[in-house]
Formats: C-alpha cells, structure tokens, sequence
C-alpha cells in the first residue's frame, strides 16, 4: 500500500513537472500578444470613402519593427497618410486594395509595454461596385527585442455591406423573413387551440 502510493506521487509529480515545461512556452506566447482588431462600418454605399482603423497595444517592452498589412475587397482603393496614425508611422503605403503601414521606435529601444497604436487608412468603394458582403483581411507582424517575427491576424471587423440602389439590405431581408415567419407560427398555434 505505501509502494502504491510513493508510486502514485511519483507519477503525479512527474505530470505535474512535465505539464509545467510544455506550458511555460505557451504562457511566454500568450504574453505577447498585441491582439489587433479592426473597426469597420456596417453598411457604406457605392462610390463612398470610409475610415478603417486598426487598434493594438504593445504586449512587451522593446516592441518594433511593427509592419501592419490590411487587405481590402479587388478593385477598391486605399488611402493612407503617416499622420492618421497614432503613434505616427514611421513608413507607410497604398497599393490598390492594400494597405501598408510600419512603425520602428527607436533603435535597441522599441515602444515600451502598453503603448496604443491606432492606424488609420481611408477606402473608397468602386461606383460600379456591385451590393453584397465584402471581406478585409489582414495582419500584425512584429519583434519583441530580438525575438521574433510575431505575427497576428487582424480580429474585429471583417466585412462591410456595400448597400443597393435603393433597395433592402440583407438584414432588413433577413428580419422581415423571420417577422413574417413568427406570424405564421402565432397564427397556426392560434388557429390549432382554436379546434
């Protein structure tokens, strides 16, 4: 019965050894995340220039070498300015549909843990754009000191309604349709209990 349980302690203590070695390298990732998300308007319509904004926060010191890539829908154009960006970016450009921004800090230094960074890029939509969902994709790439690369895809906002002519949007269409789905249950169940 004691050799049992020594065995049974051993082996505990051995799960709990070998399961604190595996996690340590997940804690130290998990530390440094600088979890990007995009913030995107709803609906915008044909011909239309919007805001995109980017928000993340530096997860350690001596964060750097920060390059943010943002994919907008084929055929829409990006507008991007260092100024609209917080901290000021240090490079930055546009190429149809993409969006290209950087920051350095300075050298051996970075940006120390817990500085916000707010980028900023302007989209026109095309007038020939047709209505529907469109898609954003994108990521963070950086260092923390020498380590590195990181990269994180961009979260929040991914898709804006490009509105019709005049028309319905898809989710008025949706509410209608389960409106008018709701009255059609109400009146059977009336219609059932009333037999």
């Amino acid at each position: 019965m004691v050799r049992r349980k020594i065995r049974l302690g051993v082996v505990f203590v051995s799960v709990v050894a070998v399961m604190a070695v595996a996690l340590i390298p997940v804690a130290i990732a998990m530390s440094q995340e600088a979890n990007p998300g995009r913030v995107l308007p709803d609906t915008v319509q044909k011909g239309e220039t919007f805001e995109v904004t980017v928000n993340f926060t530096a997860p350690e010191d001596m964060f750097n070498a920060i390059g943010l890539t943002d994919l907008c829908p084929d055929g829409w154009n990006v507008t991007v300015d260092e100024t609209w960006c917080t901290p000021n970016a240090d490079v930055f450009t546009a190429t149809g549909n993409k969006a290209e921004i950087g920051w350095f800090g300075e050298p051996d230094v970075g940006f120390d843990k817990d500085t916000s960074f707010s980028a900023l890029y302007k989209v026109t939509v095309p007038d020939d754009a047709s209505a529907g969902i469109y898609a954003f994709n994108g990521s963070v790439e950086y260092y923390v000191g020498p380590e590195g690369p990181y990269s994180e895809n961009i979260t929040g906002g991914s898709q804006v309604e490009v509105a019709g002519e005049g028309g319905i949007g898809v989710w008025w269409i949706i509410t209608i349709v389960v409106v008018i789905a709701v009255i059609v249950v109400a009146v059977l169940l009336v219609r059932r209990r009333g037999t």
